[in-house]
């Protein structure tokens, strides 16, 4: 069985306090969400992506925080990874315990200096359920 993928199309958008939260597309009802929950069995992969267009999506990736619901890492053997240009996240799963696991992505500005002052975060939900 060939594993599972799963792209997610993420953007940064400004919320009624003026502050930048990343949103997540949803492909069945066609509408932008701040929260998605992806069901993997078996082997599985997750890519988030930001649009390439720096005028357009003014942030990229730093990195990911992948925790469980009682807080301990998972032991699903997952691997992160951030492409060259820091608009594609990846994450490749084998999928061996049921867990559900709560991944904070990390977003900073294109070129920023000093990223500590600028990350964004969003909360994916990973739910792992193995054959």
């Amino acid at each position: 069985m060939f594993p599972k993928i799963k792209k997610i199309k993420t953007r940064v958008a400004i919320n009624e306090q003026s502050k930048p939260v990343v949103e997540f597309y949803n492909y069945e009802t066609k509408l932008w969400d701040k929260d998605i929950t992806l069901n993997f069995t078996r082997q599985g992969m997750a890519i988030f992506t930001l649009n390439a267009n720096d005028k357009q999506e003014p942030y990229i990736f730093l990195g990911a925080l992948q925790r469980t619901e009682d807080g301990f890492n998972p032991d699903t053997n997952w691997g992160v990874m951030i492409n060259g240009a820091g608009n594609i996240l990846s994450f490749n799963n084998d999928c061996k315990h049921e867990q559900n696991i709560v991944i904070r992505l990390s977003l900073i500005r294109r070129g920023d200096d000093n990223p500590s002052d600028v990350l964004v975060s969003a909360d994916p939900m990973i739910k792992n359920q193995p054959d």
